[in-house]
């Protein structure tokens, strides 16, 4: 199910993360996605300075809830960056979680890259877009 996303994230299910209707509160899912986002882009640019100095801003975000999420289960987040344009890449995320594995829940999101000084869009670096595609096979 997620054969054609090279990266992943386990995440365990904290207390505080289940709601009053003893599931992973429909919020959680994209805290989930956010973690599995930006260990991604660490794994893949391993920038110098750190997560904070990365010239990125969240555009978008979509989730499509799937399935229930229960405490103690292990979830998984697949993550792969699906589109680079000029100014923007795409990534997704499948959310699986339990011992099946079952699909719990689809992310799509669209991060700008952004120059804070100018504050405007800036291109996408040639680097990354390299990194990107050496990472997701499409060499």
């Amino acid at each position: 199910m997620t054969d054609d996303y090279r990266h992943r994230t386990s995440l365990e299910v904290r207390f505080r993360d289940i709601d009053a209707f003893g599931h992973v509160n429909n919020a959680v899912f994209l805290s989930y996605a956010e973690q599995a986002r930006i260990r991604y882009l660490l794994d893949v640019l391993q920038p110098e300075t750190g997560f904070d100095r990365l010239p990125l801003i969240l555009a978008r975000v979509e989730l499509d809830f799937r399935s229930p999420i229960e405490f103690g289960e292990q979830v998984t987040v697949a993550t792969r960056v699906d589109r680079v344009g000029r100014s923007s890449f795409a990534m997704g995320h499948r959310m699986t979680a339990g011992p099946d594995d079952r699909l719990v829940g689809d992310a799509q999101t669209v991060i700008v890259t952004y120059d804070y000084a100018a504050a405007a869009p800036m291109p996408v670096p040639n680097e990354w877009r390299q990194r990107f595609d050496a990472h997701e096979g499409r060499t």
